[in-house]
């Protein structure tokens, strides 16, 4: 449940309802506008014919990703030019042909390969529940986790292929089951070929100790304006300290996790039928031109693009 604190003591510390934390209010210090790529087109959107899985079709981009991480699956399929890229801290590099799957939590970046300048692609973001509701009927068990190994990258043509045609057949369907059909097309002989059943799972665990404390407070408390500091002392650590142990634990700068945790809300927002600039005053950013600048940089579209897209 999303917490909205609004309760602020003589100190000047604002209290979340859901708990004991106290955060001292600052101004946040990020700045700047990154300008949009030139000669790209990007659609991000939900369908809710097929609830779970958020899709992504980029033509000719020059987008650069920052580090950063999902809570759903990242299922890519490469049609053109190179994409350079890292995932947990390995780098690799997409060409046509390739298909890529990053598990939920494992911090990537992307940009274009030196040598192809742009590069076009399509993404599957499905829930956990979604891909491991399909692998339970494949292995014949219930209860399982689904694992893509350590491997974030194949070079295999047919099933890179076979991605791109599903990926286009429910952008372009109009009946729901035929959506289905292709989603359900799309995932079954990838986790046939690629994927098993364990016991454990290759995602993230989540970080013991203040930095998890850190963490659980940041999903609790983001609509408020938290900066590095204010969670340093909350959790009793030196503002260095803290920041080096969360960067060890989590792939990621206090700063750009928080800022993810405030874009994943906001696409709820936004597809829920909140405005902008609702949505970014909602989540927590200074103003509706701060968000726009973090939600494309962050998804390659703006956020009124994205919510057009929500159906």
């Amino acid at each position: 449940m999303l917490v909205r604190p609004r309760n602020t003591d003589p100190d000047g510390y604002t209290t979340c309802r859901n708990g004991d934390w106290k955060i001292l209010r600052s101004h946040d210090p990020d700045k700047g506008r990154p300008a949009r790529p030139r000669g790209e087109d990007i659609r991000l959107w939900r369908d809710g014919d097929i609830a779970g899985t958020e899709m992504l079709r980029a033509l000719r981009t020059a987008h650069r990703y920052p580090a950063h991480s999902h809570d759903e699956f990242v299922i890519a399929t490469f049609e053109a030019g190179a994409q350079h890229h890292t995932v947990a801290s390995r780098p690799g590099l997409a060409v046509p042909g390739s298909v890529m799957v990053i598990s939920p939590g494992e911090v990537h970046t992307g940009e274009p390969a030196a040598q192809a300048g742009m590069w076009s692609y399509r993404a599957f973001y499905p829930k956990t529940e979604v891909l491991e509701e399909i692998a339970e009927d494949l292995f014949g068990r219930q209860g399982i986790h689904l694992d893509f190994g350590r491997r974030p990258l194949w070079q295999d043509r047919e099933a890179a292929n076979h991605l791109s045609r599903m990926h286009a057949r429910i952008e372009g369907a109009r009946d729901p089951l035929e959506k289905q059909d292709a989603l359900l097309s799309a995932f079954a002989p990838l986790i046939r070929r690629y994927g098993q059943s364990s016991t454990g799972t290759a995602r993230r665990q989540p970080p013991a100790g203040n930095v998890g404390r850190a963490i659980d407070l940041i999903h609790a408390c983001f609509e408020q304006r938290l900066t590095t500091a204010d969670i340093a002392r909350s959790v009793g650590l030196s503002d260095f300290h803290f920041m080096r142990s969360f960067k060890e634990k989590t792939g990621m700068t206090v700063h750009a996790y928080l800022t993810q945790v405030r874009l994943q809300a906001a696409k709820d927002r936004l597809a829920a039928g909140l405005s902008p600039a609702e949505t970014a005053t909602s989540v927590g950013f200074f103003d509706q031109s701060h968000f726009t600048n973090h939600f494309r940089t962050s998804f390659g579209v703006t956020p009124r693009r994205f919510a057009a897209s929500c159906c």
